[in-house]
């Protein structure tokens, strides 16, 4: 799932942000990472175009450092046209598994509003798209622990994220599972708790000797008690679904994906209901 990333630089001061979690991503699995940055040809940065061998120049420079110092297999590209294609176009060509993204952490639900990079690639991509919080200030990296979590409502829109947690799962000591329901508020909803609580027993055989904590949590906004468990379980990868191609109506939960990916400070993998297989 995570084996061969593709990431999207732009050489932004919230660049360092995003290299620093190269080490937590070689410890999720990651094998290779294609660099790619893209002249966005018919914009205002049209101009770029003249100075593309200044950028194949850093890249190139940029990836020798990395394979240095991660010991991860660091490819490079340049591409020009509009950049959440390009970079879907790019994924395809070279085979990577993920498309990896830094976004503006809690302000990342106003970009997907306005049309942002992040916005047309939850429209556009076929498969997972890997969010990294940034604010362009601090460049330091949390403690890395390894540990993902998979929110899940044990519906179909959620099977490819669990299908990732389960295949990144092997590289963790132990992962976590949250699930939230209203099952604290109304005695109807029992059923409803057994047929999940069933789910992730299922998912638990799947995961062999693959350990995870599981919480079920009876009440409260998905959204926030997500964060919540991120933060006390100390994950530091949040695996959530998203439904189709329609990034503002189609994702896990509703909105809750959505909400996820601006209030957590963690990476967060948003994975479509059937990835592409590899």
């Amino acid at each position: 799932m995570l084996k061969h990333i593709l990431v999207a630089i732009d050489f932004s001061p919230a660049w360092p942000q995003v290299r620093a979690q190269f080490s937590r991503l070689s410890a999720f699995g990651c094998e290779r990472l294609t660099l790619t940055y893209v002249i966005s040809a018919g914009y205002t940065q049209a101009p770029e175009l003249s100075h593309k061998e200044h950028y194949e120049g850093r890249l190139a420079e940029t990836a020798d450092e990395l394979a240095a110092s991660t010991g991860l297999a660091v490819d490079w590209t340049v591409r020009t046209g509009p950049v959440a294609s390009e970079l879907v176009a790019a994924a395809d060509a070279c085979g990577a598994d993920t498309i990896l993204a830094g976004t503006q952490g809690h302000s990342v639900i106003r970009e997907f509003l306005f049309g942002s990079t992040a916005l047309n690639l939850a429209r556009l991509a076929d498969r997972p798209l890997l969010l990294a919080p940034v604010d362009g200030k601090s460049t330091g990296s949390a403690e890395l622990i390894c540990r993902p979590l998979l929110a899940t409502d044990g519906s179909a829109a959620a099977a490819g994220a669990e299908a990732a947690f389960l295949e990144i799962l092997p590289c963790c000591d132990r992962g976590v599972v949250v699930s939230v329901g209203r099952w604290d508020k109304a005695e109807d909803k029992a059923e409803e708790r057994a047929a999940i609580e069933a789910h992730i027993a299922a998912l638990a055989a799947r995961a062999g000797g693959n350990a995870f904590d599981v919480e079920l949590i009876g009440h409260g906004k998905p959204s926030e008690v997500i964060t919540r468990v991120t933060a006390q379980q100390q994950a530091d990868l949040v695996i959530v679904g998203r439904r189709g191609r329609n990034p503002l109506t189609g994702l896990l939960l509703g909105s809750t994906a959505e909400a996820v990916c601006r209030n957590s400070r963690q990476l967060v993998l948003l994975v479509p209901a059937a990835t592409r297989p590899g």
